[in-house]
């Protein structure tokens, strides 16, 4: 047995991919190369032999992916520490204390984080929330309390600091008027009128006299929020997380995978003009995929570039993993891909889709460091048959027998 405890963090940030801040959609492809210029290469230094991670650290990793959700950039180079015990204002205390008031024990005692093999990827798959701090981007705040500019109007039943999103502000990060009033997720906060964020984020909170950024606290579900810092590319968040991914890799890796062919329902922003046929591209994310297209098909709602890929994967593929034996939704039959999968573009069309038109893209699974390759034979039949929005198609079968 181990005790878990909070270490202080002063979580940092360097913006080196200033081009990640423009990305939309949850799930957006990137060149096969970025990811050597990435800040999650960086830290995780991949080289294709997955590593397993110490109990203790990866216990301690949960504890600081949580503060480091609420805190993301905010500290920076200020002049404290945020802990449990020492409260600063805006600091992010509120949005701790009332997500993790049982999360140490639960780690353990539920999960087995630590213990089990399975346990992060029964973590991943599971209904756990944490909080995260948005930041509004349409403006600042006064020292007196207004906001800047005059004119600006903040959500209906907003107030400063709060836990929980306003019920004024939709739902989901990718549609209405959250797009515009709200940075995405981790997104490194440029451009908010009135406010030097630069040297807000460089200047101790004792010092800081001008206007300040406007946020509250949401709840997303864990494995949202770890997505979410992988796709931003957001070097703080990351460096505490990093033992999570490590460790979902070294799970997804420590199998060959029976191969097959398996369907996600992913929002792909404007990454979509990457997608070409005969094209390599990467999901800077872990991606669940299933052989149940219902599925898929559920997730397509409300995305920025719909799309519905198509994976082909081969007999004894090394990067994927069945994990419906673990999952908390185990009817999905869930096949999930290590973070950085990379694919090969196979073909591009439209079909519609719950009244939309939404991108299906066929794509190959390759291995991630391009070091094996798989023969032609080892990955099911290619065949673009038409997808029917109340069908599987002409995968049925092939589904059903190797799934």
């Amino acid at each position: 047995s181990f005790v878990i405890s909070l270490p202080a963090m002063a979580v940092w940030w360097e913006p080196t991919q200033a081009e990640l801040a423009d990305r939309n959609g949850e799930s957006p492809f990137v060149l096969p190369d970025f990811l050597e210029e990435s800040n999650f290469q960086h830290l995780y230094k991949g080289t294709g032999e997955p590593r397993s991670v110490d109990a203790k650290e990866l216990a301690a990793s949960f504890a600081l992916a949580v503060n480091a959700f609420v805190q993301h950039y905010w500290t920076c180079l200020k002049d404290y520490e945020v802990t449990m015990d020492h409260q600063v204002e805006g600091s992010g205390h509120l949005a701790l204390e009332e997500m993790m008031p049982r999360w140490y024990d639960d780690l353990v005692d539920h999960f087995g984080v630590g213990l089990d093999p399975e346990a992060t990827i029964k973590m991943y798959t599971s209904g756990t929330m944490v909080a995260i701090r948005r930041v509004f981007k349409i403006c600042s705040l006064e020292p007196d309390g207004t906001p800047y500019p005059p004119e600006t109007s903040l959500p209906e039943g907003f107030h400063l600091g709060q836990v929980g999103r306003p019920t004024s502000i939709e739902a989901s990060d990718e549609i209405g008027r959250t797009k515009q009033c709200l940075f995405r997720p981790f997104q490194y906060p440029d451009g908010i009128p009135g406010l030097d964020y630069h040297a807000f984020i460089n200047t101790n909170f004792s010092d800081w006299t001008s206007r300040r950024p406007v946020h509250f606290f949401e709840r997303k579900p864990f494995h949202r929020a770890l997505n979410c810092a992988i796709c931003q590319d957001s070097p703080n968040v990351l460096k505490a997380v990093m033992k999570i991914i490590m460790d979902i890799n070294f799970f997804i890796n420590s199998v060959h995978h029976e191969g097959g062919v398996f369907y996600s329902g992913v929002g792909v922003g404007e990454s979509l003009h990457l997608v070409k046929p005969g094209a390599k591209l990467r999901m800077p994310r872990f991606l669940s995929t299933t052989t149940e297209l219902k599925f898929a098909k559920s997730r397509l709602t409300d995305k920025i570039g719909p799309a519905l890929l198509v994976v082909r994967v081969p007999h004894g593929f090394w990067g994927a993993r069945d994990i419906s034996a673990f999952s908390s939704c185990p009817e999905e039959n869930e096949t999930m891909f290590c973070a950085y999968a990379l694919f090969l573009v196979e073909r591009v069309s439209v079909i519609k889709m719950q009244g939309q038109d939404v991108s299906r893209i066929d794509l190959l699974a390759l291995d991630k460091y391009e070091g094996i390759q798989y023969p032609d034979d080892a990955y099911p039949p290619f065949h673009h048959a038409p997808i029917d929005i109340d069908e599987l198609g002409a995968y049925d079968s092939y589904v059903r027998q190797y799934s």
